[in-house]
């Protein structure tokens, strides 16, 4: 999938559904008077502001404000993720200092996630994920159904997150309206995935591919639990690293009590769901598309930094 794939809409399908910042950069873009464009886009060809710092950057002359743009919107989007889920885990740890702490880990551990093929809307759809677990803690259904249509456009993986808050509805609501409120929000997630669909449906490619046998083969393939690549310099490792799978066992195990019921409900449905379509649609080691997990996962860790601190303290 290449950037002007996406911008000209040729992409293959399921790619080409996720169309949410491609729309609004050629939006912007389309909106900048032709005179002020000109200068804009001279100014950056001639600046060269990303690949003098990534040489790998391959950025089309004729889309380069269109790039900017996406380029400083993912940024923008992760700055967001991390103040929505300072705010989250502060509210659910109740301790400023460790849902501060927690959000700086995610800004250094996110690199992780993104090694074997990270894309434009890898950050996007987490934000969104964020966003949504704060407005259910909050009980904000109204919220939820505004930023649905929005994250789903971005990528269909939100549909799936949405189940997920089932039990987080029920800390607010009796079960029949917690069941409605959910099944609402699913409606209109299913609704515009469908819409995007048929816009595209005659790109190249298909729904999904199956990666079942690929898993199968790498679970008994030692070396592909060691594999390392370079992060902030350093060779580290990346996917489903052994030592990085112990020490999310290791959080998890001592964590794990301090979650409400809610919450390991979440926890428990997101890992199902997830599981399911990481073996049968993902390829082994991308744990970018472990998404569904991150809020549980980050709320773990945030309680186990305070467990850390706590007994530095005594």
């Amino acid at each position: 999938m290449s950037f002007t794939a996406m911008i000209e809409e040729t992409a293959k399908r399921p790619f080409i559904h996720r169309q949410l910042l491609p729309q609004t950069v050629k939006y912007i873009a389309s909106s900048i008077p032709e005179q002020s464009k000109e200068k804009l886009e001279t100014k950056l060809i001639k600046g060269a502001y990303i690949e003098n710092r990534y040489a790998q950057a391959k950025i089309p002359h004729k889309y380069v404000i269109e790039y900017y743009l996406m380029y400083t919107l993912c940024f923008l989007a992760l700055f967001t993720s991390i103040w929505v889920l300072r705010s989250l885990l502060c509210e659910i740890v109740q301790d400023k200092v460790v849902g501060t702490l927690g959000a700086m880990l995610f800004a250094l551990i996110f690199p992780f996630f993104e090694v074997l093929g990270g894309y434009y809307y890898d950050i996007i759809e987490i934000m969104f994920m964020f966003i949504a677990a704060r407005f259910a803690l909050r009980g904000n259904w109204l919220g939820l159904l505004i930023i649905t249509p929005i994250a789903e456009a971005n990528k269909e993986s939100f549909l799936f997150f949405l189940a997920t808050l089932f039990p987080l509805a029920r800390m607010h609501f009796p079960l029949k309206k917690a069941a409605t409120l959910t099944l609402s929000t699913l409606f209109i997630a299913g609704i515009t995935y469908l819409y995007i669909r048929q816009l595209y449906v005659g790109n190249p490619g298909d729904m999904a591919d199956w990666r079942i046998r690929d898993h199968m083969q790498a679970i008994f393939e030692l070396s592909s639990y060691f594999y390392t690549t370079s992060i902030y310099g350093l060779p580290l490792g990346e996917g489903m690293f052994l030592p990085h799978m112990i020490c999310v066992i290791y959080i998890v195990r001592k964590a794990w009590n301090h979650l409400t019921s809610a919450w390991k409900g979440h926890a428990k449905i997101a890992l199902v769901i997830n599981g399911i379509l990481y073996f049968m649609f993902v390829l082994p080691n991308e744990i970018r598309d472990l998404s569904l997990l991150y809020v549980s996962f980050m709320i773990l860790t945030a309680f186990f930094i305070r467990d850390i601190i706590q007994k530095s303290v005594r």
